[in-house]
């Protein structure tokens, strides 16, 4: 009994020591100035996107010709609504998980930072895999690749809030636990993806299942997405 005692004992003075730094690195940034920037970069980035739909040319003449301009690039439009979609879930994601944010650490600022790196090469990303370039495979990788990291990266922001115990007390565990498995579904559709377009250029296709997979991962255990944060 004196022995634990004194163990315990021993190991307070190291776990006082600890927390000041870890108070220090907490109040680094605040979380709302973390969320109004990220905010400013996800506005910019879906501003960038439509900047770069195409606009009709001088050469257009007409209804008819106008009508025909549209219809040739309609890649490009759908392009454009299927990456704000997705730029605009992952605001989503990032409004709902941060709002019970009551500090940050250098991990997670830096898992943020990688996760708006992502939502910046969008509208370039999204300009390659609409391109005429004659190298499917490697535009739509670069597109997928970019959404797969997107969700990852911003997975690993909480996860390290989660584990430095930087959250706020009272989270409702359904809302956290439904943002988790929707991000989980965009990793594992976009990145499940990939490997289709080694095969058909009708790989798009796949990101349409989406909420079917959303909806599999609900099958998934109540709780065990919040646990892999833990």
């Amino acid at each position: 009994m004196t022995a634990g005692t004194s163990a315990l004992g021993a190991d307070e003075p190291r776990a006082e020591a600890a927390r000041p730094e870890q108070a220090d690195e907490a109040e680094l940034v605040s979380p709302e100035r973390l969320i109004y920037f990220s905010d400013a970069v996800i506005a910019i980035a879906i501003t960038l996107l439509a900047l770069e739909l195409p606009v009709p040319t001088d050469g257009v003449h007409g209804d008819a010709g106008m009508l025909h301009f549209l219809r040739g690039h309609l890649t490009e439009y759908a392009a454009f609504l299927i990456s704000f979609a997705v730029v605009a879930m992952h605001w989503l994601f990032h409004q709902r998980l941060f709002r019970y944010v009551k500090g940050l650490t250098g991990g997670a600022i830096q898992w943020n930072l990688l996760w708006l790196l992502m939502i910046v090469l969008m509208p370039f990303a999204t300009k390659l895999l609409t391109s005429e370039a004659d190298a499917f495979r490697v535009q739509f990788a670069v597109y997928a690749a970019a959404q797969t990291l997107a969700g990852l990266f911003l997975w690993q922001a909480f996860s390290a809030l989660r584990r430095a115990g930087l959250l706020r007390e009272h989270i409702p565990p359904r809302m956290v636990g439904t943002t988790l498995t929707w991000i989980a579904a965009v990793v594992v559709t976009f990145a499940a993806s990939i490997p289709v377009a080694l095969a058909t250029h009708s790989a798009s296709l796949c990101w349409a299942l989406l909420p079917a997979v959303r909806f599999a991962l609900r099958l998934v255990p109540e709780g065990w997405f919040d646990r892999t944060t833990a």
